[in-house]
């Protein structure tokens, strides 16, 4: 016992040589709550869980993936949905059936769906396009000359881009054309005047003024349109009017060749055509469709689409089909409950990324468009949760224009990323740290105190000296 008191580094004062004072004990009491005050801030550190990452080549072997997907189509018979998947391998899966599940859909509203009329698709189609003026010059211009300052190099959007386009196809080496053409010349100038020729009207009484065009075709110069036009005769006059499928459809005009009579005849064919009748888009369909289920595909980037197809019973203007849709659910990979539960430890912003479209509607409000949806996946391991796997997703989407012939689809091309993402997570405190930054707040703090407690000490004595009053 006598070697331990020699030994002793916290000797203590008596009570007799030590005295109390007011200010000691008010530092003591802010001493006490500083040490509490950080020692508080401390364990919550110590508590406090962070999330670490890092980045490793794809480490999964895993042949295939899989694709789960709950999605509603707002106007499309489920008798016609078909599921699809192409991948960069080449594959080309069509009308997947496996492990899916059709639910027809009501619509929400008055209108129970009904199809298109002819006049309804083409008056939609003719609004949504748009011309640059150079376009505009180019499909009103004569194709007399291949030297001349147009392209000519598109016969249909000729005939697209007008209501009425009445034209006469002919030869320079043929009498009976050069006899005519004066009087064509003097029809087409009355008609592609300014404003357009006032006297021509649809079926309902609406002026079509300058959607009516007249125009001629050497067919010496753009043999290759007159033969695909089956021109066998000349001079040989035609009034085409727009069409929705690859067929043009046309009059021909067999009157007399005079001013009057192609007056006459493009009057009566215009009285012929409901080209204005103010149509407007609405649903096709009597029902929806939702579709969900699952595909497995390669791990290779690749599309899974949706579209519309005709049946043994029933054929569809499928160019016109509306993929507009909302997505319910989209995922890749096994869906485990320990993925969404928000009671196991799944970090909030990995969670949010499994399946970040669920929920969202994409809308398309024209005619030959598309959704089109750019998924980047991530490979992504739990390391504290048994290491469990998930897929991350990042998304990109755009509304695909499609050409006019061509069927829309409803596309979700994906990539996986070659890197995966390995999580855990940590304290940001280890146990040691925080004890040592326990005992480190209780000495500083007492220590701090102590040397504020003698300085205040000795500045009252030396004010004291100064003013006479020490004893």
């Amino acid at each position: 016992m006598g070697f331990l008191r020699g030994i002793d580094g916290f000797r203590s004062i008596p009570l007799d040589l030590s005295e109390g004072t007011t200010q000691g004990g008010f530092l003591t009491i802010l001493a006490a709550v500083l040490c509490l005050a950080l020692f508080g801030c401390e364990l919550s550190a110590f508590l406090t869980v962070t999330t670490r990452t890092r980045i490793v080549m794809d480490s999964n072997q895993d042949k295939l993936l899989k694709i789960n997907f709950d999605i509603s189509l707002n106007d499309m018979d489920c008798d016609h949905v078909t599921v699809g998947v192409w991948d960069s391998f080449g594959s080309d899966r069509l009308n997947i059936t496996r492990n899916i599940q059709k639910q027809k859909l009501d619509h929400q509203g008055n209108d129970a769906g009904h199809p298109y009329t002819d006049d309804e698709l083409l008056e939609l189609e003719a609004r949504e396009e748009t011309y640059s003026e150079q376009q505009k010059e180019e499909f009103d211009a004569d194709w007399t000359s291949s030297s001349d300052s147009f392209k000519h190099d598109s016969f249909d959007d000729v005939i697209d881009s007008h209501d009425l386009t009445m034209i006469l196809f002919y030869a320079d080496w043929c009498p009976p054309c050069r006899r005519f053409k004066p009087t064509w010349n003097e029809f087409e100038n009355e008609v592609n005047k300014d404003k357009g020729y006032i006297g021509i009207t649809d079926a309902d009484g609406v002026q079509l003024g300058g959607q009516v065009r007249v125009l001629k075709i050497n067919c010496v110069e753009f043999q290759s349109a007159c033969l695909e036009e089956s021109i066998d005769s000349y001079p040989n006059v035609r009034l085409y009017r727009r069409s929705i499928g690859k067929s043009k459809r046309f009059s021909q005009y067999e009157g007399e060749r005079t001013l009057a009579g192609l007056l006459a005849f493009l009057k009566s064919e215009a009285k012929k055509r409901h080209l204005h009748v103010g149509a407007k888009h609405h649903n096709v369909n009597t029902e929806g469709c939702r579709i969900r289920g699952y595909v497995e595909v390669t791990r290779v980037p690749g599309t899974l689409h949706i579209e519309s197809k005709s049946s043994e019973t029933k054929m569809m203007s499928a160019a016109f089909t509306n993929t507009s849709h909302v997505v319910n659910h989209l995922s890749f990979g096994d869906e485990s409950p320990m993925l969404t539960s928000k009671d196991l430890g799944i970090p909030d912003e990995y969670r949010e990324n499994i399946a970040p479209l669920d929920g969202k509607a994409f809308v398309v409000d024209r005619f030959h468009q598309a959704p089109h949806h750019y998924i980047k996946v991530v490979s992504t391991t739990f390391a504290n949760l048994a290491n469990i796997r998930s897929y991350q997703i990042t998304h990109q989407h755009r509304v695909a224009n499609i050409p006019k012939h061509t069927i829309p689809q409803a596309k979700f091309s994906y990539d996986l990323a070659p890197v995966e993402v390995i999580v855990t997570e940590e304290r940001v405190k280890k146990w040691y740290s925080f004890f040592t930054s326990a005992l480190a707040i209780v000495g500083g703090a007492y220590t701090v105190m102590g040397l504020t407690s003698g300085a205040c000490n000795m500045a009252s004595r030396a004010f004291k000296d100064k003013v006479g009053k020490l004893g």
